[in-house]
């Protein structure tokens, strides 16, 4: 080899040492730590175009964006936004789906709306617009807190409210009906909580009884509780996982009725070998006292918000925060 094809071959193999080092998708931060002050964000999703999360705020009640280098701008908001809580991003349809409530301790918080109300707000992914708001309690009786979401493949949208024993259902036409209304998911402060989705049926999880429950799309008052060893007091967000586990984000909170000495900080990894009937733990990952909230899967890995909620709640909190954390997790 003459030096002129020796040059070519060490230029030749550099770039592609380059480009290979350039597309490693495993390469991601441990830890992403933004600064907003008071924001306290609940509920978080990857946006992989934008290559973003977007968050969300039980103070603000607004939807943020935030980068690999802690850069924080407001992506949308919208006057009737009290706390913005669960969200998921529908890349398919350019669409970011929030759920709106009002547990008592936003900027906003009135009267009128503390623990009665439950909207959902659906903005565009692309442009931070507003497409549609939809008011899921109106004309139903009781307590209301909109908390999280499952978009299923078709765009239907699943919502759990916590403060009454109802999951929502919002079809692509932004229709809204109630799939279930069950006095099995009813209890005092914080009940339905988590929602996933998966071929013809949901998975929810009640947090102050810490109980897993399988409901079927199509007849929903068949539904069964996910058996397991152990209950898992202060369940709060679920994801799956890429090899078919399902990941519960449990957080100890006496605040919202879970027993202290029951409760747990981790991120608590399930799996199943007859359909979601019953469900075993096959691994577990500390949070710390974070008040981990919800997660998102980010190139195959989970990543958890740090909504640190038990300094915003807490009475005797004299100096609220200004950064906040969303960590990665393998549990």
């Amino acid at each position: 080899m003459n030096n002129i094809s020796k040059l070519f071959f060490i230029i030749t193999l550099a770039a592609a040492l380059g480009a290979c080092k350039g597309n490693n998708v495993t390469s991601t931060p441990d830890v992403v730590k933004f600064n907003s002050s008071t924001l306290y964000p609940e509920g978080v999703g990857w946006d992989a175009t934008n290559k973003r999360f977007l968050v969300t705020s039980i103070r603000k009640g607004e939807i943020g964006s935030v980068k690999d280098d802690g850069s924080y701008w407001v992506f949308a908001k919208d006057s009737r936004m009290v706390s913005s809580v669960g969200i998921k991003i529908d890349e398919m349809r350019d669409r970011v789906l929030v759920c709106n409530s009002d547990p008592g301790a936003a900027e906003k918080s009135s009267p009128a709306t503390t623990g009665k109300l439950a909207a959902l707000a659906v903005f565009q992914l692309s442009t931070g617009r507003l497409i549609k708001y939809v008011d899921l309690a109106k004309g139903l009786d009781g307590g209301h807190f909109c908390n999280d979401i499952a978009i299923d493949k078709d765009g239907t949208a699943y919502i759990t409210d916590s403060f009454s024993p109802i999951i929502y259902k919002v079809d692509v036409n932004y229709e809204s009906s109630v799939l279930i209304n069950d006095k099995t998911f009813s209890g005092k402060s914080f009940n339905l909580n988590g929602i996933v989705v998966k071929d013809d049926y949901l998975i929810v999880d009640k947090m102050n009884s810490g109980q897993l429950f399988k409901i079927p799309k199509n007849n929903p008052g068949a539904f069964t509780e996910v058996k397991l060893k152990k209950k898992i007091f202060g369940a709060d967000g679920l994801i799956w996982g890429i090899d078919g586990s399902l990941n519960v984000i449990a957080n100890n909170n006496a605040h919202v009725g879970v027993p202290a000495s029951t409760a747990t900080n981790a991120v608590i990894k399930l799996s199943s070998n007859d359909n979601w009937a019953s469900a075993s733990v096959i691994g577990e990952a500390d949070t710390g006292d974070v008040f981990a909230t919800t997660g998102t899967l980010r190139n195959k890995q989970i990543y958890v918000m740090h909504a640190m909620l038990h300094i915003l709640f807490n009475p005797k909190t004299k100096k609220h925060l200004e950064q906040f954390n969303i960590v990665k997790y393998n549990p």
